[in-house]
């Protein structure tokens, strides 16, 4: 029972990140919920079994991803009124977002947790399992965060609106 709740826990903290990100328009609200949805998503892997993938996602996207995201802001030099994003409401963006989540649904359909987690597992383990059953799963995640990444470097990027 506990172990579910752990799973809906960090399940939870991955969505509240994800929704910061997307909802707020300070640059520094925004880091902090991507550092929150990571570390959500590092916990998954952790409760999966897998704690070499937790470990490495902390150590590059929390502890080098995030770092180099506030190094840029800092190194901006804007005022914080310039640092608050405009939103528009692109129709497009949306129709692929929308997309995108039901391609995720259903390819982590079966993923909902009915057990305990793995116990046990080494890194020989994991490069099995990774390169086996779960690998559109664990492929599908890459290129959700390598997105995720494109978009906050764009972010921090900026640009004028003309």
């Amino acid at each position: 029972m506990s172990a579910t709740l752990l799973w809906w826990g960090l399940a939870a903290l991955t969505l509240a990140g994800a929704a910061v990100v997307l909802l707020t328009r300070e640059m520094m609200r925004m880091i902090i919920g991507l550092g929150a949805f990571l570390l959500g998503i590092a916990g998954l892997y952790a409760w999966l079994g897998f704690g070499l993938l937790a470990v490495a996602e902390i150590f590059v996207y929390v502890g080098g991803v995030l770092v180099l995201f506030l190094l840029a802001i800092t190194a901006m030099g804007r005022d914080s009124e310039s640092r608050a994003i405009a939103r528009h409401l692109d129709i497009g963006a949306a129709v692929i977002s929308a997309g995108l989540a039901v391609v995720l649904i259903l390819a982590l359909q079966g993923l909902l947790p009915a057990s305990a987690p793995v116990a046990g597992v080494t890194v020989e383990k994991t490069a099995d399992a990774l390169l086996g059953a779960w690998l559109p799963q664990f492929e599908i995640a890459g290129v959700v965060l390598l997105a995720g990444l494109a978009a906050a470097l764009a972010i921090v990027q900026g640009g004028d609106d003309e």
